[in-house]
């Protein structure tokens, strides 16, 4: 195999156990042995960065994140890339979806710069688990008249195939949006032609790294650019059957049994 020179993982179903945890100690020591390496990690992740921050607080030496399914780039606190939404097409999807009964959420957000908006009259129908994700709520009275810099659409369908109404979104929106399922019961909507796979090339071609030294882990159709794009796609075993397809490895234990962590040990000792 190539020689790994960066590691992007996912973070929900993936890096975290069900209990929204990693081990620690474990990993900090991972991180030093990955920079005497020269292998760059990097968190690629549908979740908004100051989420993601909270989550890797225990191990500060994680910098540089590919938060909204890749249009935010951000290494030790500078923005490299940003690709966001127009705010016409933002108020016209979700203009849209709010008066279509077929494919309404059951709550609706947009990811901004400065917050994450959810309608105020809407608000109740947030699953209380979600406030885990969301750190940064701004409650609003109307989501079409929200003026900021937005990153994603992101919605919540738990009781339909998010797969077939994400291909759903897409076709009726072409050209304007690109929706994934993203596990969940939840479905993000970003720019046409952007995914994590764009975020991390983004990233690695400023690092002058290639696709080919690039290891990557992922669970959910949000993932699957960038399992397909990068010279090592790991997938992870309690993943979807469809990014178990494109991988080209399904790690030997799942995210409750440190299965990212088992395989950087691997990438480390040069044993994949």
């Amino acid at each position: 195999m190539t020689k790994i020179k960066m590691i992007a993982t996912d973070v929900d179903g993936t890096f975290l156990n069900q209990q929204r945890q990693y081990d620690h100690d474990r990993f900090a020591q991972q991180l030093q042995r990955l920079q005497a390496a020269d292998i760059r990690f990097v968190v690629a992740s549908g979740n908004h960065l100051g989420h993601l921050h909270q989550v890797f607080a225990p191990t500060p030496a994680v910098q540089t994140f590919v938060a909204e399914n890749g249009s935010l780039i951000v290494d030790h606190g500078q923005t490299l890339f940003q690709t966001t939404i127009p705010l016409p097409v933002v108020r016209e999807v979700v203009a849209a979806i709010l008066a279509d009964d077929t494919i309404r959420p059951q709550v609706l957000r947009l990811s901004g710069q400065h917050g994450t908006y959810i309608n105020r009259a809407d608000h109740s129908n947030d699953p209380a688990s979600q406030a885990y994700y969301f750190n940064n709520v701004v409650l609003v009275d109307d989501l079409t008249a929200v003026y900021d810099t937005i990153y994603k659409i992101n919605g919540e369908w738990p009781n339909q195939t998010i797969q077939s109404l994400a291909a759903k979104l897409n076709a009726k929106f072409p050209h304007q949006i690109h929706a994934a399922a993203s596990g969940f019961g939840s479905i993000d909507i970003i720019a046409p032609h952007m995914n994590k796979a764009i975020g991390v090339t983004q990233l690695a071609q400023a690092w002058n790294i290639a696709p080919s030294e690039i290891a990557a882990f992922g669970d959910n159709d949000n993932d699957l650019e960038m399992l397909r794009h990068v010279g090592f796609g790991v997938a992870m075993r309690n993943g979807t059957d469809t990014v178990k397809q494109v991988a080209n490895l399904i790690t030997p234990t799942d995210n409750d049994h440190d299965g990212v962590l088992n395989v950087i040990d691997a990438i480390l000792d040069q044993k994949v």
